[in-house]
């Protein structure tokens, strides 16, 4: 939905998926221990929802709440993307296609309407943290097996039959290809044969777990 940042989006989408689940609001409680933060920030973002005509409250109720207008109407903009298994930000790591259920994206944040056009990995390692990309994350990649320099993009480099996935920055330099770090710890992996199975489009975190 216009207006709104991305974590807004987030717990927006909390308080629906809480409210159908349970029939009533969900307290600031519940929304801090579910994203990892305090009441008070809790608060702060109820009150950002409430400006922008999502969410009403009432006083000092703790579940003094109406949702005037969902996030994701009924009519659909939530696209369930299937998860495929695990991709290292870190050194790289075997990867096979496992299927392992789907995540409800809004289609607004992606841009795009065809879900078979996207998958979602489990990210491992911390070799993309300078990027804000951290252990545990779920990266949301486009399929495409095309890359500009400076990309990050799911890519498996070198020519063993055993490939594997890796989280980088992509540099194709004269005849040999580069995957990028954005961790000075870790080294820049060069080789002349790499594999792009799609284009990073966003990161989902999950907190307080």
């Amino acid at each position: 939905m216009k207006g709104l940042t991305e974590r807004q989006m987030e717990i927006s989408l909390f308080i629906e998926r809480y409210f159908d689940e349970n029939g009533y609001a969900p307290s600031l409680r519940d929304i801090g221990n579910h994203f990892g933060f305090s009441a008070k920030a809790a608060f702060d973002h109820l009150r950002a929802l409430e400006r922008k005509g999502i969410i009403r409250t009432a006083g000092n109720l703790p579940r003094g709440m109406a949702l005037l207008k969902r996030t994701t109407p009924e009519s659909g903009t939530i696209i369930k993307v299937p998860l495929l298994g695990t991709t290292a930000a870190g050194l790289p790591i075997a990867s096979e296609e496992v299927f392992d259920g789907f995540i409800s994206v809004p289609q607004d944040l992606v841009g795009c309407a065809d879900s078979d056009k996207l998958y979602a990995l489990n990210v491992r390692g911390d070799s993309m943290i300078e990027d804000g990309i951290n252990d545990g994350d779920i990266a949301i990649i486009k399929k495409t097996n095309h890359a500009e320099n400076g990309e990050i993009v799911a890519a498996s480099i070198g020519d063993s039959e055993d490939y594997s996935i890796t989280l980088k920055h992509f540099y194709r330099v004269g005849d040999r290809y580069e995957l990028h770090p954005a961790n000075s710890q870790y080294k820049v992996m060069v080789s002349t044969h790499c594999e792009i199975y799609g284009k990073l489009l966003m990161i989902i975190r999950q907190y307080g777990r």
